[in-house]
């Protein structure tokens, strides 16, 4: 749930426009069902159909957004980041399409936040990583990171508001996913303000602790 367009959704839920960064446009809010959708979902409430509906054009949308960022990367390091969230996202909508049509799901939580530990490290070694142009690019970052704060929240919100005790822990679950999302792009935000351009060097120390997945499986938020 990326904020954006139809007003009538984005008064319901609280949420403020965001403004175009860049020529990455953020995801906007889903304005209506997912075709086919409500002609295979079995045995869920009307309200927990509309929100497993919402949340599959959310994460549709989350992962093309991931994946322009990708594309539009200035180093690999950073490309490898961006299309490990577009995945992530992918399995987030196929974790929920599962438990629209059987009422189960296979989504298990991710190691994504040791993997960038692990690239940020070689980043850091590189003295050939261009940073310049990395700090042009905070803008889109600092609002991909605001997006991932918001989907946090909304996913708490629907958790609490679902009557499917099945669809309540995948919600959580997913929470806890987003918010190390949240936590790969603000780290990504300091590593980058941290770097002197041209020689690899910091001008403060990044330990980047917070890359640490045991620290946010099973929050409860």
């Amino acid at each position: 749930f990326f904020s954006l367009p139809c007003s009538h959704v984005s008064t319901m839920f609280g949420l403020r426009m965001v403004p175009r960064v860049a020529s990455t446009v953020a995801p906007r809010l889903a304005c209506g069902p997912v075709q086919g959708l409500a002609q295979v979902v079995r045995g869920y409430s009307t309200h927990d159909e509309g929100v497993l509906e919402y949340l599959l054009k959310v994460e549709k949308d989350g992962e093309e957004y991931y994946r322009d960022l990708a594309a539009k990367a200035p180093n690999k390091g950073f490309q490898r980041i961006f299309t490990m969230l577009a995945d992530e996202e992918q399995k987030h909508y196929a974790a929920i399409e599962d438990m629209a049509h059987s009422g189960e799901t296979r989504l298990g939580k991710s190691t994504i936040l040791g993997v960038t530990k692990t690239i940020f490290e070689e980043v850091r070694a590189d003295p050939n990583v261009d940073f310049l142009s990395s700090k042009d690019q905070l803008a889109v970052y600092t609002e991909a990171r605001d997006i991932e704060a918001r989907n946090r929240d909304e996913y708490v919100k629907r958790a609490k508001s679902v009557k499917d005790p099945k669809v309540r822990a995948l919600f959580e679950l997913v929470a806890a996913e987003e918010q190390k999302h949240y936590v790969m792009l603000d780290e990504l935000i300091q590593f980058i303000g941290k770097a002197e351009p041209g020689s690899g060097r910091w001008t403060e120390s990044a330990e980047f602790n917070r890359l640490d997945d045991d620290l946010y499986d099973n929050y409860k938020y």
